[in-house]
C-alpha cells in the first residue's frame, strides 16, 4: 500500500488533507484515483489507513478508515542507538541520513571537528535532512523519523553526551589498534542506549580522541582497512543494531 506523510495539523477527526509535494505526487506522478486506499503517517508514530475522496494537483482529501498507533512499549524493548557524525562534503550527509533512517537510528548529531572540511551553509541543511529522513521513512515503513540535531562543535557534543544516560559510548578511530569492535560486543552489551561517534573524511585527531575518552567513550576499530566515513557509518550502525537486537 502507498505511504504518504501528513502533517498532524491536517488531520481533523476522520478527515485528512495532503498538500504540497505529497498532493502533487498522488495526482501527477502516481495518478491515483478516488477510492484508492493509502497509508498515512504523521511522523510522531501513528499510521492511518485512509480512502482518497478528492484529488487535485495541490490538495488531496482523504477519509481515515483506521488508526494504528505507534507501539511505544514494543519500540522500547530494544536499545536505542544514537549517532554522532562529522560533517561531510557534498551529498554524503544526505546519503548517510537516509541510510541511518532505514537502519533505525534513534538520533543523529552532526558535528564540526578538527578535520572537517569547510562546509558552506551547514546550519541551513537541517530542514533538508529532516525531509530526507521523512522520505526514507515512507520507503522503509518506519513510523517515526530519527531526531536530527542542528550541527554543533565536537566539544559541545561531548558535553551533551555527559548529560544523557548512554550505557555504551564508542568512538570509531582508525588508529585504534588494540580494541576491535568484536571485543566490545562479545558478549553483546546490555545497554538501553548507545552513542557512537564517526569522524569526517579526515577522521579524528588524537586530541579529540583523548577528549572523548575523558568523556567516557571507548575507542574502537572496525578492522585493519581504512573505510570511508559513509562506509564506516553504515558498517558500524548495521553491526551495532544487530547486536543490540534492533534488526531481529
Amino acid at each position: 500500500m502507498r505511504r504518504f506523510f501528513i502533517d498532524p495539523e491536517n488531520i481533523a477527526g476522520a478527515h485528512a488533507v495532503l498538500t504540497g509535494s505529497e498532493a502533487r505526487h498522488i495526482h501527477t506522478v502516481l495518478r491515483l484515483a478516488t477510492g484508492t486506499t493509502v497509508t498515512l503517517f504523521d511522523g510522531s508514530g501513528s499510521y492511518f489507513e485512509a480512502l482518497l475522496t478528492k484529488i487535485s494537483p495541490s490538495r488531496v482529501e482523504a477519509r481515515i478508515i483506521s488508526i494504528s498507533p505507534y507501539l511505544a512499549a514494543e519500540a522500547g524493548s530494544h536499545s536505542s542507538l544514537h549517532l554522532g557524525l562529522g560533517l561531510l562534503k557534498g551529498k554524503k550527509m544526505d546519503f548517510i541520513i537516509q541510510k541511518m533512517t532505514e537502519l533505525g537510528i534513534e538520533c543523529i548529531y552532526p558535528f564540526r571537528s578538527d578535520y572537517c572540511a569547510a562546509i558552506d551553509g551547514a546550519a541551513g541543511r537541517l530542514g533538508r535532512w529532516r525531509k530526507i529522513a521523512l522520505e526514507a521513512c515512507k520507503q522503509c515503513n518506519r513510523p517515526k523519523p530519527p531526531s536530527l540535531i542542528e550541527a554543533m562543535d565536537f566539544k559541545e557534543l561531548l558535553s551533551l553526551s555527559g548529560t544523557e544516560k548512554h550505557e555504551l559510548k564508542l568512538i570509531f578511530w582508525e588508529a585504534e589498534g588494540q580494541k576491535p569492535l568484536r571485543e566490545i560486543l562479545d558478549p553483546a552489551p546490555e545497554a538501553k542506549s548507545a552513542l557512537v561517534l564517526i569522524g569526517p573524511e579526515g577522521g579524528f585527531s588524537s586530541t579529540e580522541v583523548a577528549a572523548a575518552v575523558a568523556a567516557g567513550f571507548q575507542p574502537v576499530s572496525l578492522g585493519r582497512r581504512i573505510l570511508r566515513a559513509e562506509t564506516a557509518a553504515i558498517a558500524a550502525a548495521s553491526i551495532l543494531q544487530y547486536e543490540l537486537g534492533n534488526l531481529a
